[in-house]
């Protein structure tokens, strides 16, 4: 399943702040975890973005219970020295569960926004819902977009950026909390 929702955030405020947030990128790829906002206001643009996404704007039923949101930054590039350009194929699962005790845990659902602000080519996510033997399914980064899939069953990647800079933010749902978080892997907000 993959779903695709353009001109996405209505609200103009939560789109500038996002842009204008300092701290929003910093650091990429630093894994947060938010328990939602039935257990505490948001106190960040991330968590009021996570609150926009799944709580007050939810495009589609989670299916059950959620414990909470795993959320990270991304920026592939041409431009920062030491970014890497794209992102290599995978599933989204606890790392750090999968390598210290061999079990896998995965999200029950995900998604990835494009904020706006971006001027980049290439950076397509490209989906494989039918296997890596297939060809992807293959999802435009757009500005405002948001596509929501099921990254613990599906291969994805981040096809390599040819000009500029490229940025999102991940932000999965889980039903329990992952394992990583009480190790201290994932860092609880």
């Amino acid at each position: 399943m993959i779903a695709v929702f353009d001109d996405f955030i209505k609200d103009e405020s939560l789109i500038k702040e996002i842009q204008e947030d300092p701290n929003f990128y910093i650091p990429t790829g630093q894994y947060k975890y938010y328990k939602g906002w039935w257990n505490s206001e948001p106190n960040n643009v991330k968590q009021r973005l996570i609150k926009y996404i799944w709580g007050d704007h939810l495009p589609i039923k989670t299916g059950g219970l959620i414990d909470g949101f795993e959320h990270w930054t991304g920026l592939q590039s041409t431009e920062i020295e030491g970014r890497r350009n794209y992102l290599e194929l995978h599933m989204d699962d606890d790392v750090h569960l999968r390598q210290q005790k061999g079990q896998r845990m995965f999200p029950i659902l995900g998604c990835v926004y494009y904020p706006p602000g971006f001027e980049f080519e290439g950076g397509d996510l490209h989906i494989y819902t039918d296997g890596e033997q297939n060809s992807p399914e293959v999802i435009k980064t757009r500005s405002n977009r948001l596509v929501i899939f099921n990254p613990g069953e599906v291969v994805h990647g981040v096809s390599e950026v040819t000009k500029g800079t490229r940025g999102a933010i991940a932000i999965n749902v889980w039903a329990e909390e992952p394992w990583s978080v009480g190790q201290g892997h994932i860092i609880l907000e």
